[in-house]
Parts: C-alpha cells; structure tokens; sequence
C-alpha cells in the first residue's frame, strides 16, 4: 500500500486508524507519497516506483529474530521504560514523543535515474530530494523492532543522505491539523513524561519539554539502493536512554532541566546526537551493514590496542585506549597518566561518552565501557572502531588518536614480525649546550625477547632523562672522567632493568636535562634481518 498524507479536514489519528488497529503510541512509520494522491514519479515522468518503508525505534532493539517484513505492530503500544546508572538513581519513562516537521531524502550524486539526460524538460531540484511531515511521532520504548511498519513507494536508484529536522509547530491562530485530538503542547516540540526516583529518595513524576529546533543529516555509507525487486526499509533509531545523562553517564532528574539551566545544553545536545538512521530491510531495528560486518567479526576475537598522541598543553601527559570483543561481550578502555589533576572528557567521534576524573601524583585515570552493560561501568552503545577519540578540557584537546577499524591486520603483521630477528642501531644527534657528548640507541627482537639501550659518552657529568616520544621512560646518570652511561629495557623484565613496556620503533628519543635536549634521534620503525 501506499502511505497517505494529511489533509487539512484529517488528524493523524484518522490516517492510522484504518492499519488493522496499529496505535501511535508503538511508534510511527514515514512514507513518501506525493501529497496529491499521487506516488512520486520517477525519471521519465511515469509513475516508476520501488516499495520502501520508513520506521522509528528507541536505539535498543534487541538482537532476536527479524520482523516479518508486513504492516504490523510487535506490541500494541509501549510500555514504560526503566533506566538505573551506576549511583542508584532511577529514571521510568512513559513516554517520548517529538514533533518531525520534515525528513528529506537526497539522490547520490550522479545517480543514473536523475541524470538531467534522463530528464531534459525537469526543473533543477525535481529528481534531487522527496519530502515528508510534518508528525507528532510517539517512539516505541519496548526494545523490540520497530513497532509500526507502514509500506509506501519511492523512485529507484541511489539515495545518500536524510535530513531529519524535530522543530515546534509552526505559528498558526489554531491548532495545527496533525496534533488535533492531541494534548501536545503547541509551545514545544519535544514532550517525555515519566518518573524520576534518586537513589534513596521519594519518586518524583515529571514533565520535560523543549521547543528544541535542530536539524540532524545522516549519510547513508554506502547509499540506500532502491530497487523494484528488494524489500527497502531506513530505520531512525533514537536513543531515549542517553538523552537525560551527564557526561559520566549518571542520570539527571528530568524536572531540573530547565530553561536557562545548568543542564539545558547538555540534554538538548544529547537528543541532537541521539539520532541515527540506517538502512535496515528486515526491519529488526539494527544496521544491515553493521549485521554483516559482525556477523563476519563474532567468528574470531578482537583486540585493538593503539597509543593517545599528545596535542595539548601538558606535555607530560600520555595515555591509550583498548577495544576488545569476544563472542556477544566487548569493551573499551581509554586510560592516561601524567595528567595534571582535573576532569576531562572522553570525546568520541565528536560526542561525549564519558568522564576521566584525574587525581593523586601520577595524574592516572581510566574509563571502561562494556557491552552488555556491567555495574560500575558506563555502556558501550557505540563503535569506537574508525572513530577519533580525544581526551578534553574546556573544548581543549590533551590527548586523541584514530582507533583503527580492524585489530586483526595488526595481529598478523605481529605474528610475522615474530619469526624474525630485527637489531636496530642509529647515532644520537648532538643538539644541547654540550659540544663534546655522542650517543646510540640499538633496538634487539628475537622471537618473545625484546631489549632497547640508549647509550651516551662525554656528556657533562649529572642526571639527564631518557624521553621517548614525549615521555619519559628512564635515567642516565652520567659520571667519571669520560661522562658515559647507558640504560637498556628489557623484554620479558629482569632485575636491574626496566621493563620494555613500549615500542619505540619510529619513535622520536631524546636525552634531556632539565627540558633541554642534548642528544636525540628517531628510530627507524623496521630494521633489517639479523644475519
């Protein structure tokens, strides 16, 4: 069938009635038809068109078996959903309903049906985008797939992006025709309902609303294909859960999120960043790509291990973050040391996941976040694999690094790089105060041993630290009449040397005095076979 549009003498509630009982409050499905009747023509003017369908979720749809595929609701209407952070407090929501005033499908550049050939007398813009809205949407908040399915018609090809705009009614002398036989407050354009209870205090029912306006442009990688012969869904997924959470995940009683307040931005930026939208034909609630991509990753384990580059201004400061997944259970770690004493936040792909609350001499923190979610430990209801993750304060970036989107590769290059035997030497290059001093580094690997010297000679006698890439790992203490000394790191640890716990293969070695270089060098990232 055909999705109709709204007419001025129609609510909303009048459309859906005719779907076999399917309510509003299961949440609502967007089609595409032309709001003259019509479907939307395709290239050559005919009514060419492809079955598609358009659907909401909560974000936590779970991983069962996929839907049917036909109109229809898994439950009725949604019930309450319940949300408990790591101190105790407890967060019911009733219900979260948005007001969509359009969602926009633009066509891939290039796309063979909407070249202007195909379309000599169309005006510029005809084949570029179709339109839908404005709707009072109601999401689903029972976790299951998304529960309305409602089927409309779309021209084939490629589709590349949406745009997905939540906006406050328009201003009219009445009320609009889409919110009638609705209590939907004209003034907003988002309303959630529910029950906020703190930890060992009386429960509280609350009402938050905001007139929110915010556009969100979501880009389909690889594009939406549509075709006459496939069954096309896009799903928006909005994350309810993270919508009311500071940035350390704990829970904000809704009825203290007011205008001008402490926690106005922060809520309304979590609802702009909460929503996704994806490209899901069996309609299960999840990403088809992300299926496939894991269905090929639960096959083996993955670790991914990769070290946070300093950009800010403590120098001093290092870090790493670490994904690992095994089976239907992941986690990711971001840890630091050497940070000065404060709170940083833990941005990813340029939101915030998380809280590093730095203390005590060594300037040292972690935050892990774990699927399925474990007391203590925020959830990881992201990928962070492809992502830049950046460590901040004030908007300031200290640390950040790219994760890399596959631990595997690394693995087996290790692998290979352990049958050999690799031996390393370059010169130090003199660049401080004192003319006379030289130096080395050599780096030894054979099979699971490893060992790093740094040696120097002539140096002015005294403490000089030993830094490699940016951190310092050691100290020379040069003495005697010729001013030599010498450190070497070890693989697997042995008394009387430092542990080589890093790899300072490409990595830039200096050895310092008091922040002065007097030697330094880079270590070549390969070296040649031990013959």
């Amino acid at each position: 069938m055909s999705l109709r549009c709204l007419y001025s003498d129609e609510s909303l509630f009048d459309v859906l009635r005719p779907l076999g009982g399917l309510v509003v409050l299961g949440g609502l499905v967007l089609g595409l038809a032309a709001c003259d009747g019509s479907t939307v023509a395709g290239p050559d003017g005919a009514e060419d068109s492809a079955p598609v369908s358009m659907a909401f979720s909560d974000g936590t749809v779970s991983t069962g078996a996929p839907s049917s595929g036909t109109a229809s609701a898994s439950k009725a209407a949604s019930g309450p959903r319940t949300l408990i952070d790591p101190d105790g407090n407890e967060l019911r929501l009733d219900r979260v309903q948005m007001i969509v005033r359009e969602i926009e499908l633009d066509r891939a550049t290039g796309d063979e049906n909407c070249s202007p050939e195909d379309r000599p007398d169309a005006e510029d813009g005809d084949c570029a985008e179709v339109e839908s809205g404005p709707v009072l949407v109601s999401l689903p908040l029972d976790g299951d797939a998304p529960a309305v399915v409602v089927d409309t018609t779309l021209p084939p090809g490629r589709w590349d992006e949406v745009e997905f705009e939540v906006h406050k009614p328009e201003a009219e002398s009445s009320t609009p025709d889409f919110l009638e036989a609705t209590d939907f407050p004209m003034e907003a354009s988002i309303r959630v309902q529910g029950r906020y209870t703190p930890a060992g205090g009386a429960a509280q029912d609350f009402t938050y609303t905001s007139d929110l306006n915010a556009e969100r442009e979501i880009e389909f990688e690889p594009p939406l294909e549509v075709t006459a012969d496939n069954t096309n869904n896009v799903t928006f997924s909005v994350n309810v859960d993270a919508w009311f959470r500071r940035a350390d995940s704990t829970l904000v009683n809704p009825a203290r999120v007011t205008e001008g307040g402490a926690f106005e931005d922060r809520v309304e930026e979590n609802i702009e960043s909460s929503i996704e939208g994806f490209e899901d034909d069996d309609r299960d609630g999840r990403d088809d790509e992300e299926e496939e991509e894991e269905d090929e990753e639960d096959e083996t384990e993955i670790e991914i291990e990769t070290a946070l580059e300093n950009v800010g201004p403590d120098s001093d400061a290092s870090g790493e973050v670490e994904f690992e997944k095994e089976a239907d259970k992941a986690a990711f770690t971001v840890a630091v040391e050497d940070l000065a004493a404060g709170t940083y936040d833990v941005v990813i792909a340029d939101t915030t996941r998380g809280e590093l609350d730095v203390t005590g001499n060594e300037g040292e923190a972690e935050i892990e976040f774990r699927r399925p979610s474990e007391e203590g430990h925020p959830l990881l209801d992201f990928d962070p694999r492809g992502q830049r993750v950046e460590v901040q304060q004030g908007g300031t970036s200290y640390l950040e690094a790219d994760v890399p989107t596959n631990g595997n590769e690394n693995d087996e290059d290790e692998e290979e790089e352990d049958e050999e035997e690799v031996e390393i030497e370059i010169d130090l290059n003199n660049t401080g105060p004192d003319s006379d001093a030289a130096g080395e580094v050599e780096f030894e690997k054979e099979a699971d041993k490893a060992a790093f010297k740094v040696e120097v000679e002539d140096l002015t006698m005294g403490t000089y630290d030993v830094v490699v890439a940016d951190t310092t790992r050691g100290e020379l203490d040069a003495t005697g009449d010729e001013g030599e000394a010498e450190i070497e790191f070890r693989r697997p640890s042995e008394e009387g040397h430092p542990p080589l716990d890093f790899d300072p293969r490409g990595q830039r070695v200096a050895v310092q005095r008091n922040g002065s270089s007097y030697l330094e060098g880079t270590v070549p990232a390969a070296g040649g076979r031990d013959e």
